[in-house]
């Protein structure tokens, strides 16, 4: 049996040690920009309370949400509350802000997750057969991927209605019924729309980077040899295409996932549906920051974790950079 020596094992707990300090630095680093970008150059009291409001009213509000103090004061006051999953309350409604957050994010991470399907099945799907099979296949693909990729999302999800939804009638205009059930299979249809705007951008790149390490390792002696051996090409692009192309679009897909959220913004807008990117364009334009704070650093953090989720998962992946550790 093979055992791990114990230096090798005091470098992996080093490793790990030094990527949780760096994960903690980051969201450290993440939170100061998240709060001292939203925080309003005017008093927000002025803003909710309105020009007539007395020096009384002004100081009650002031206390009820932990204003008026120095900016620094504040910040520390706000992330240490955050640390304790208290993100203060929201200005428009007085309620706690994960309680505005949390049923928006029971709807937006599904949304997510099956734009991220679509975009790994189908961009890793179209890239391998648009890397191996080549020819008119490869043009057509590569063809359709450059003028899919250049339509923006909002304009994608705009055609997408036009064609879906006013001529075809099979999905709806308006994603809003996804509010009204407790569960995302109970408005499935809802999802579908938003989920394919979110997921367009994300397909092309993959499809292309799957193409690009397709061909590459296609081209290399051992696959050469599995075709020779008479294997068919289902087996010849499962087990030794893809493992090997995988590593790079492993990486890709798991930061394509900030884009992800970035596109969230603009298809749940375009669609009306109630996630977490219509709640932070409507909380942004009504002043609320403490939910537009709670948002971008939820999604802010992420993405980090996500990041470095994906670097354990390249390194897993990738034979030659487990054995140079």
């Amino acid at each position: 049996m093979h055992y791990l020596s114990t230096s090798k094992v005091s470098r992996r707990v080093a490793s790990f040690g030094t990527a949780l300090l760096k994960l903690a630095v980051t969201l450290l680093v993440l939170s100061a920009v998240v709060f001292f970008l939203t925080v309003a150059p005017s008093d927000p009291a002025s803003r909710m309370l309105g020009p007539g409001a007395t020096p009384a009213q002004v100081a009650a509000f002031h206390s009820e949400y932990g204003l008026g103090k120095p900016i620094v004061v504040e910040y520390f006051d706000w992330l240490g509350n955050v640390v304790q999953g208290d993100f203060g309350k929201a200005y428009i409604t007085n309620e706690p802000v994960w309680s505005v957050i949390r049923p928006r994010l029971t709807r937006s991470l599904p949304l997510i997750a099956l734009a991220w399907l679509l975009m790994a099945v189908f961009g890793v799907g179209l890239g391998l057969l648009a890397g191996l099979r080549g020819g008119r296949v490869d043009s057509f693909l590569t063809a359709g991927s450059v003028g899919l990729g250049a339509v923006p999302e909002f304009v994608a999800g705009t055609l997408l209605v036009t064609v879906f939804a006013v001529k075809l009638h099979w999905l709806p205009a308006n994603s809003a019924q996804a509010g009204l059930v407790s569960s995302p299979f109970g408005a499935m249809s809802a999802y579908v729309l938003p989920a394919i705007t979110i997921a367009l951008v994300g397909t092309v790149h993959t499809m292309r980077l799957t193409r690009a390490n397709a061909r590459d390792v296609a081209g290399e002696a051992y696959v050469r040899a599995a075709r020779l051996r008479g294997l068919s090409p289902a087996r010849i692009s499962f087990r030794h295409v893809l493992p090997n192309a995988a590593p790079p679009v492993v990486g890709s897909l798991a930061l394509r996932l900030a884009g992800l959220f970035g596109g969230m913004v603009i298809a749940e807008n375009v669609f009306g549906f109630p996630g977490l990117g219509q709640l932070l364009v409507d909380s942004a334009q009504a002043g609320d920051v403490p939910v537009v704070q709670a948002i971008v650093l939820i999604t802010g953090a992420a993405y980090v974790i996500v990041n470095l989720l994906a670097d354990g998962a390249v390194l897993v992946l990738t034979p030659r950079r487990r054995v140079s550790k």
